[in-house]
């Protein structure tokens, strides 16, 4: 609960006891033009493999004009060690104030596992259309990871 008169501080986000918290930061590299004119209104859809579907669970901010973004707004998860956490990133071109991807914005996407990010701190993978041709690169980078494990003697901890 929380009272600013009495010097209370509002309460973080709950989490699952013994998840950790990862903070994934993306870039992308060299994504292709689709319209001559223009260059692409870059934004990323994240998806998490559960309960037999895809589900979008983060996306980053629009960037104007950029073939080249490094996204600014971190995508947060909780991580489950102990389980596989499929994740697919899906970048499109958000041109014409669209906010959810067409076919004639995709520009490609990429997946990877959770624990493989954790595990390396940094992924780059390229991007791939539809049809399997590259159509530039991503990197996947953590940005900070906080763990809830109740045997931490600090709660939460802080890598």
């Amino acid at each position: 609960m929380s009272d600013p008169e009495m010097g209370w501080v509002p309460e973080p986000p709950t989490m699952t006891l013994g998840a950790s918290r990862v903070e994934l930061r993306v870039s992308c590299h060299g994504l292709l033009d689709r319209d001559t004119l223009t260059k692409p209104h870059p934004c990323v859809l994240l998806k998490l493999y559960s309960d037999e579907q895809w589900v979008e669970v983060e996306r980053t901010e629009v960037l104007r004009s950029c073939s080249s973004p490094v996204f600014s707004r971190v995508l947060a998860l909780e991580y489950f060690f102990e389980e596989k956490q499929p994740l697919q990133f899906h970048v499109f071109d958000a041109e014409d104030g669209a906010t959810s991807p067409r076919n004639d914005t995709f520009l490609g996407s990429t997946e990877c596992t959770l624990g493989q990010i954790v595990s390396q701190t940094k992924v780059t993978k390229p991007l791939l259309l539809k049809n399997g041709k590259t159509a530039g690169k991503s990197t996947i980078t953590v940005g900070k990871i906080t763990c809830t494990h109740p045997w931490s003697r600090s709660w939460p901890r802080r890598y």
